[in-house]
């Protein structure tokens, strides 16, 4: 691992190395043992530490533990992989039993299963995927939040409005207010499955749930636009604009999530077909 040189204050400054992963200034608290950047949490050599293992003096360290922070060579440290807010986080722990037991949350790294499921091939049409389904989801909670705007002023504020034509229970607009906020709630489903699409392990659920949303949210918006009487109200450039824009975020989110589909079924049968020649489930690597 390369460090960056120590730098010295007065005399009363701790010396500093630079972090070689963000750049951040770390203090050194141990010079022969690792120090932690305080911005990234990397490991960082202490300025007078070997670059052996801890128990081979006579092999090269190949990485750090991520709990007590020794150097270890390739026989000493395990790999495992953890799922950490929708990503997959790679661990290294000596195996030292404290150690172990705090890793245990994630399962050990198989790496030939590992390099039978690499996904690289898949980085930009994922990259592609994730801006056509995350855009058409803003446009979702965009087009909700000037529908329920709309609603409100066609309800309270226009002749056509007050005069009944929307229907209400309890008092006038109970239904525009309900409806709308059980729309938005939906847009938010759709945003947040959206995002979903970029995790590999997630993205074939993700897109068929994408879709599902979709059906849901059309199927209510017509639904709303009977309620609504939208059909009856007089000037027909809102109802055009609503259906335009509307139908813009429909098509981004359909094509986006046949996408997520189609690459994560791909995605799905190559980690079938490691974990059927490995003899493991899927779940294993």
């Amino acid at each position: 691992m390369k460090i960056s040189d120590t730098e010295t204050g007065n005399d009363s400054s701790p010396a500093t190395i630079m972090c070689p992963v963000c750049g951040g200034q770390v203090v050194v608290a141990n010079v022969d043992k690792v120090n932690r950047c305080e911005y990234c949490g990397s490991p960082v050599l202490g300025p007078g530490q070997k670059y052996t293992c801890v128990n081979h003096p006579d092999r090269r360290a190949k990485g750090v533990c991520h709990v007590c922070g020794d150097l270890i060579c390739e026989e000493c440290l395990e790999k495992r992989v953890g799922d950490y807010g929708g990503k997959l986080l790679t661990i290294v722990n000596c195996r030292k039993p404290e150690c172990v037991a705090e890793s245990e949350w994630a399962p050990l790294l198989n790496e030939e299963y590992q390099r039978m499921v690499n996904f690289d091939w898949a980085d930009h049409i994922d990259n592609i995927i994730l801006r056509v389904t995350g855009l058409g989801g803003v446009l979702f909670m965009i087009f909700e939040l000037f529908f329920v705007l709309s609603m409100l002023g066609v309800q309270y504020f226009t002749a056509w409005g007050l005069s009944g034509n929307i229907p209400h229970a309890l008092f006038l607009g109970d239904y525009v207010i309900v409806l709308c906020i059980l729309g938005n709630l939906l847009s938010a489903i759709i945003m947040q499955t959206a995002l979903q699409v970029y995790v590999h392990d997630r993205q074939l659920g993700s897109g068929i749930m994408l879709l599902i949303f979709l059906i849901i949210e059309v199927v209510f918006l017509l639904f709303r636009g009977v309620v609504f009487n939208l059909r009856l109200f007089p000037d027909p450039r809102l109802l055009l604009f609503l259906t335009l824009s509307f139908s813009l975020a429909t098509i981004l989110v359909f094509i986006g999530s046949l996408m997520a589909i189609v690459v994560g079924y791909k995605k799905r049968r190559q980690m079938q077909e490691a974990a059927r020649r490995l003899g493991l489930t899927a779940d294993s690597g």
